[in-house]
């Protein structure tokens, strides 16, 4: 009985071992490539932003957008997602599928929604009491 069991289990734990493993490769070939390391030009051709640009929203939503796992995107990965996002009005499956992200459909989603938000809440409130 238990040799049948663990016979049917065996594909579903290799199902979740690959599936492991293929994330684990997302995270290393993201983390692997800095899309600050970019030549300027290139730069701000991608995300239509200058990067000290970049660097002073992501400073400003930090807060918002930091990760509750370990394996999470880094704030400055999912600002200039949504950015790309932003500058293309493309669709959010080929934004994340750049070279610089490697990120799925749904997490370019979530990157959007929360890097909204959090200009939102954080950038638009500020230039609002200024006018």
């Amino acid at each position: 009985m238990a040799l049948e069991y663990l016979a049917w289990q065996l594909p579903l734990l290799l199902e979740r071992i690959r599936r492991l493993e293929r994330r684990v490769e997302r995270r290393r070939l993201r983390d692997a490539q800095n899309p600050f390391d970019l030549p300027r030009e290139e730069f701000i051709d991608y995300f239509r932003l200058t990067p000290e640009i970049v660097i002073q929203v992501t400073d400003a939503v930090r807060a918002d957008l930091q990760n509750q796992r370990i394996t999470g995107l880094e704030p400055e990965i999912k600002v200039l997602t949504a950015i790309q996002f932003y500058a293309q009005g493309s669709y959010q499956r080929s934004v994340g599928n750049q070279f610089q992200f490697n990120v799925s459909q749904t997490t370019t989603s979530r990157c959007i929604h929360a890097v909204t938000d959090a200009i939102n809440l954080r950038l638009l409130r500020r230039l609002l009491t200024q006018i």
